[in-house]
């Protein structure tokens, strides 16, 4: 069974790969293509991600969201979910840091 999940990774790798170039080659937004995480932070009260799997944690101080990439970490004061859509989530309150875990 390993042998299989092993050749689906490598598979499921290059189409990422082939995905990200023929994106390139057509001017097209890398988030726009697969599981690329986008992160908009505006001033120090709001921040957006885009392309999240689901929300790991959330408090009023520390909100962790789940990706293709690992886990995106936000640390702040008074956060809140404020709109969590299938491929975007908005986060209000006062953003002091975002980071990736592995």
């Amino acid at each position: 069974m390993a042998v299989w999940g092993r050749f689906y990774m490598k598979k499921a790798r290059r189409m990422i790969r082939l995905g990200h170039r023929v994106g390139q080659i057509m001017d097209i937004p890398l988030e726009a293509i697969g599981d690329t995480v986008k992160i908009c932070i505006i001033a120090d009260s709001f921040a957006s991600i885009e392309n999240y799997k689901g929300v790991f944690e959330c408090t009023e101080s520390l909100i962790r969201l789940r990706t293709a990439y690992g886990i995106v970490r936000i640390e702040g004061e008074n956060l809140s979910l404020g709109e969590l859509r299938s491929e975007r989530a908005v986060i209000n309150g006062r953003v002091k840091s975002v980071a990736f875990e592995n």
